[in-house]
């Protein structure tokens, strides 16, 4: 939350007034959701922008669904998401923004990783190597995809939650991450293409 709030005084500092905030689904939608009620923006608007699937899965060009059409027209924009890892989710909303006939689109994200090819105009912190960073606001997925990189495809459902257990407690996750993961568990399973615990 710390963050997020330094992300929306960064922008306030710079002098940029957004009409329209546009989070990046699904991890941008947080601090997004922030950024606009310490700005008091009220049109809101999100897109999704697959690059990254579940367990590290990159879609080799990025799609972008969700646009808000018709709505951007003349705005200055401010485009949210949590985390610039390669820069390509930003390249391709802006590019797709930029056609929709706004007057601006400035960027924003909580971290910055050394391995971005774009440099957004707000962001809290500059990572100096690559690492996996955690948000409380995607707790099952980021403990489910770091267990099932461990193990690789052949894990069955009980030793994915074994070890994303087993990781939760060496980051000091303070969520009760048993139930939230063995909920979460019925979801990944067809996503992961995982089978049935002890098949």
């Amino acid at each position: 939350m710390e963050l997020c709030f330094k992300l929306a005084k960064k922008v306030a500092d710079s002098g940029f007034r957004p009409d329209v905030i546009v989070a990046v689904l699904r991890g941008g939608v947080v601090p997004a959701l922030i950024v606009s009620d310490v700005l008091n923006v009220e049109e809101f608007y999100a897109i999704r922008v697959k690059h990254w699937g579940i367990a590290e899965e990159v879609y080799k060009v990025p799609v972008i669904e969700q646009l808000p059409q018709g709505k951007l027209e003349g705005k200055r924009v401010l485009l949210v998401d949590e985390i610039a890892d390669t820069g390509k989710t930003i390249e391709v909303a802006v590019r797709e923004l930029r056609k929709m006939g706004l007057q601006e689109v400035r960027t924003s994200v909580v971290h910055l990783k050394p391995t971005s090819s774009v440099i957004p105009d707000y962001y809290v912190e500059k990572l100096n190597r690559w690492v996996w960073v955690f948000y409380p606001w995607s707790t099952a997925e980021t403990l489910i995809s770091l267990a099932h990189r461990e193990l690789g495809r052949g894990a069955d459902v009980g030793e994915i939650l074994r070890v994303a257990e087993a990781i939760a407690e060496k980051l000091r996750v303070r969520e009760p991450v048993r139930s939230i993961l063995e909920v979460a568990m019925r979801f990944y399973v067809e996503s992961l293409g995982l089978p049935k615990e002890g098949t």
